[in-house]
């Protein structure tokens, strides 16, 4: 088995934390750990850290931990031994047969960054003196070729458009120009709404006659009004086969 060092996959929306593992894999007794990371120092990233403890490995109360995060260069540079103090008693972490987490790198995505994938790579050699991604086993060193990068994916979240029950032409009020409007694309092969949502005014999950005569009756006849979102605009809180192809 090849040791490894690598770096997980996250995605984030803008305004939001994350928590991004980077995981090892190994083969004996680990008694400590390196790794160097790079990602790009123009990044969107706030308050980077690493944290060892959250982990598996970092349960055993590792003696000896120093990390560094170097923003400005866009580095990552983490070393741990397990048993680095008297009375040395060769706490170590065996190998679980597949990969797992060693450390998270924690941090925040400012609100109004853009959709971006940033890498992160391990790479050898930063810091002074350059720190190298390796293992300790027991009392040798072993190098460590697999390196393994990851993402974060920038996310921002579609906006639901909104959109007044019942104002089936858009113009952001309901009158009887939207009960012309219906009638003339139900039964007249007039123009769909941009919003069909909006010409479900009974709000029923059907765009259909009966939402013309529940606008009549409400214009006339004292009738109800058409539900949410009525009179603001507002979403969509039904769960139906209506959709919204560009909201006000």
């Amino acid at each position: 088995m090849t040791p490894m060092i690598g770096v997980g996959e996250v995605t984030v929306e803008p305004g939001s934390s994350f928590s991004l593992s980077v995981i090892g894999d190994w083969q004996g007794l680990l008694a400590g750990y390196s790794f160097s990371i790079a990602f790009p120092s123009s990044a969107p990233i706030e308050n980077l850290v690493v944290d060892v403890y959250g982990t598996l490995v970092g349960s055993i109360e590792a003696e000896y931990v120093q990390e560094q995060v170097n923003p400005d260069e866009g580095t990552i540079i983490c070393g741990v031994l397990f048993d680095a103090l008297p009375p040395f008693d060769g706490q170590t972490v065996p190998s679980l047969g597949f990969p797992q987490e060693i450390a998270f790198l924690l941090g925040e995505i400012p609100s109004g960054a853009q959709e971006q994938e940033i890498v992160f790579t391990p790479q050898d050699g930063f810091g002074d003196p350059p720190i190298m991604n390796m293992f300790v086993l027991g009392t040798r060193s072993v190098s460590v070729t697999n390196l393994i990068p990851g993402t974060i994916e920038v996310s921002i979240p579609p906006v639901e458009p909104v959109f007044i029950r019942g104002d089936v032409n858009m113009d952001a009020d309901v009158d009887i120009a939207d009960v012309i409007f219906h009638l003339d694309y139900t039964f007249l092969s007039g123009p769909l709404p941009i919003c069909m949502d909006a010409g479900d005014a009974n709000d029923d999950g059907i765009s259909d006659i009966s939402d013309a005569i529940s606008l009549l009756y409400y214009f006339f006849l004292a009738g109800p009004g058409p539900w949410v979102p009525f009179p603001d605009p507002g979403i969509d809180w039904t769960d139906d086969s209506l959709g919204c192809d560009q909201g006000l």
